[in-house]
């Protein structure tokens, strides 16, 4: 009992086959032309958004770049007005060598016998601007 089929293909068989793979095939050609359209403006969404984000994201960083630098500019101003005022006021102040300003005790006196700080009379050099000019003409200022 074997029977073999034989082909019964027709010529309008394979021609309403061939039209309609074809109709199938412009129709699969037609969606991805649509959805490489979506893809496409989906992407330059994408980057647009991106570009926008970063220039907002410069401008806040340039802003307080900006902020900062004038915050410095005013420190320094100020600054420069202080060190111009203890310059004014060292000038001013009478130089008094620095041997005549220590007073020797003898060695063989006690501690008993050696002045307080409260009986000793301040001298130039003891006064809080004479102390702050003191210490910045000890440091290197670097211009």
């Amino acid at each position: 009992m074997t029977t073999t089929k034989t082909s019964s293909y027709t010529p309008e068989l394979l021609e309403q086959m061939f039209d309609r793979l074809s109709r199938l095939s412009e129709r699969l050609a037609k969606d991805v032309e649509e959805q490489l359209r979506l893809l496409d403006r989906k992407i330059k969404s994408f980057l647009d958004r991106g570009e926008k984000a970063t220039d907002r994201f410069v401008e806040t960083i340039d802003k307080e770049l900006r902020d900062q630098i004038a915050s410095l500019k005013r420190e320094v101003e100020h600054l420069s007005r202080r060190v111009g005022e203890f310059t004014v006021g060292a000038a001013s102040l009478k130089k008094v060598p620095v041997k005549s300003m220590a007073k020797k005790t003898p060695a063989n006196t006690s501690p008993a016998q050696k002045p307080s700080a409260r009986t000793m009379k301040p001298t130039a050099r003891t006064t809080p601007v004479a102390k702050a000019v003191a210490r910045l003409a000890t440091r290197k200022v670097a211009a």
